[in-house]
């Protein structure tokens, strides 16, 4: 199986801190954790090793859960977990955000990794990259 990588890069004006808590409250993942014109209808987080989350997406498609495992949790330069969805045919893939202070924003970098096909990984590329802009909107109104 030929596995594939995303990275996406961004700067956001906030700290690493607010970013950070973006990416570990669930209310907030609710507020950003889905590619436009989508919405997250449920999501729920434990943010700890081995803690779990879940994640339903309402995209165009139709409904997409999300669900996995965190294997890093370093407040706040990183964060590891497993992903696995329908939109990555149910395979679990791995992503790792990581967070830099930048002046006043943080840069933030996220690598998805072992997705299975070259499909899945120009959607989650697309994917990723709205998200990423729905956070950055959401952080400009803190």
């Amino acid at each position: 199986m030929n596995e594939s990588v995303v990275r996406v890069t961004r700067t956001l004006k906030a700290s690493p801190e607010q970013v950070f808590d973006a990416w570990t409250d669930a209310e907030r993942l609710q507020q950003w954790l889905c590619p436009d014109p989508g919405f997250v209808a449920e999501a729920s987080c434990d943010p700890v090793v081995g803690g779990r989350y879940r994640i339903v997406k309402i995209l165009a498609s139709g409904a997409d859960e999300v669900t996995g495992e965190y294997l890093v949790v370093d407040p706040p330069h990183r964060l590891v977990f497993t992903w696995a969805a329908d939109t990555t045919a149910n395979h679990t893939t791995q992503v790792t955000v990581t967070l830099r202070p930048d002046g006043d924003a943080t840069e933030m970098t996220i690598l998805h990794e072992r997705i299975p096909t070259q499909p899945i990984q120009d959607g989650a590329r697309l994917a990723w990259a709205s998200i990423c802009d729905r956070l950055a909107a959401l952080l400009a109104q803190s």
